[in-house]
């Protein structure tokens, strides 16, 4: 088996942006063993990843934006069409087309980016373009991709597995990892690539960021997305935080420091060989559902999460939760809904592991009441004992009282199962 990483930067952003912002694909693309695979003058060099800059990234680090680049050759674009037809107009051959050379250079290209996406098409085509190279010119076998990205980047993954189907059919398996995607426009609702997963894909983690200022930002969540789950195991984890919270440590910090260490775990399950581990405090159920409590807590206090004031909510001013986020929705993505104890699905997984007689007390046990937490679960009298942040978000649900001894409300079947899919076996909870 061998696997091959891409790397999809989102919109205006690009490898050395987000080095410099300590972004999640930067730093992913800048842990990853083995050498970039890159396209240049027609020629594919060998590699074991490869990095597809982000629409309308200014230019940032001398990198040209990806529309001006050719996808078949690498090079700079120019149209090398014969003249002809009406008006004199440039005419491709065949021979031109299948080079690539049916356009030159875009105009206010930075500007187009940023607002329509333009460039994405032309990731798509020259990633499939190098995997085509390196499995038939250069031997290597590639049977296994695995894409991660963000935003408008989240959304190229999808279409890049779309087209690697159009291509290879389901000879090669298809793992995405993506944070928040965002098509832009009406984009994420009419192109048939960005909401549909083909049966190439294996497995499918979206990050879905809970808060935004732009309501027209809207990200491919369940009321868009197409899955067959007979063959592909997909989920959406809801996430505190505006679009970058996810990605770039900052308000909640947690919710970054979860979704990069979650993506570690991804990658790495799946045979991307990384040369660190983000966050590795992590690196256990206890810990992720510590990190969880207090992203529990965050919600319960953070004013920032709400609109204030009818002017703003008249102006679409400050945060507000995203349409699937709302009471009526949430009960897709997580047990019990917007007012249940859990984030997400991965936290009531993790939660679960670290502490199987407290989570059947509080959540699933048949009976009513009240029981004594010493009594029920030793590691959870000892996490609460210790972690203030893990009593404070069980008692701000409404789960726990008192200071010790602590009494856990026993559950009756607090949350019953709503979701199109629980927290899948076949991946880990943390790196």
């Amino acid at each position: 088996m061998s696997v091959f990483t891409v790397y999809c930067h989102g919109t205006g952003f690009n490898s050395h942006k987000s080095l410099e912002k300590d972004e999640l694909v930067g730093w992913f693309h800048s842990h990853t063993e083995g050498v970039e695979a890159t396209l240049a003058g027609s020629l594919v060099t060998a590699g074991s990843y490869m990095i597809n800059q982000g629409p309308g990234h200014g230019g940032s680090g001398g990198i040209v934006l990806p529309q001006q680049v050719n996808p078949m050759t690498g090079n700079m674009k120019t149209n090398q069409g014969t003249r002809g037809g009406l008006f004199n107009r440039p005419r491709p051959t065949f021979a031109d087309s299948a080079r690539g050379h049916t356009g030159g250079q875009s105009s206010f290209a930075n500007l187009k980016g940023g607002l329509a996406g333009e460039g994405w098409d032309e990731n798509v085509l020259r990633t499939v373009n190098i995997i085509q190279d390196l499995k038939f010119e250069k031997g290597q076998d590639i049977d296994v991709v695995n894409l991660v990205g963000w935003s408008r980047g989240a959304v190229t993954c999808i279409r890049i597995a779309h087209k690697l189907y159009e291509v290879f059919g389901n000879s090669i398996t298809c793992n995405i990892f993506a944070v928040d995607p965002v098509a832009g426009m009406d984009k994420g609702e009419t192109m048939l690539d960005t909401r549909v997963l083909q049966s190439n894909v294996g497995h499918y983690v979206g990050i879905l960021s809970m808060h935004e200022r732009r309501r027209s930002f809207s990200p491919q969540d369940w009321s868009r997305m197409a899955v067959d789950p007979a063959v592909t195991t997909a989920i959406l984890l809801p996430m505190p935080g505006v679009h970058s919270a996810q990605v770039i440590p900052g308000s909640p910090v947690e919710s970054a420091l979860v979704t990069r260490n979650l993506a570690c775990a991804f990658l790495t399950r799946f045979g991307t060989r990384l040369t660190a581990t983000p966050y590795a405090n992590l690196g256990s159920p206890v810990e992720m559902s510590l990190a969880y409590a207090r992203l529990v807590v965050s919600l319960s206090e953070h004013v920032n999460y709400q609109t204030k004031g009818l002017k703003n909510r008249l102006m679409g001013l400050g945060l507000r939760r995203r349409e699937f986020a709302k009471h009526s929705k949430m009960d897709a993505y997580i047990r019990g809904g917007k007012g249940s104890y859990w984030i997400n699905e991965h936290h009531r997984a993790c939660f679960a592991k670290a502490f199987p007689a407290g989570h059947h007390c509080i959540f699933e046990s048949a009976w009513q009441g009240e029981a004594d937490a010493s009594m029920v679960d030793v590691a959870l009298t000892k996490a609460l004992d210790t972690f203030p942040s893990l009593r404070q978000s069980l008692v701000s649900k409404g789960l726990m009282t008192g200071d010790g001894p602590y009494m856990l409300g026993i559950g009756a079947g607090r949350y019953p199962n709503q979701l199109r899919i629980s927290w899948p076996d076949t991946l880990d909870l943390h790196a």
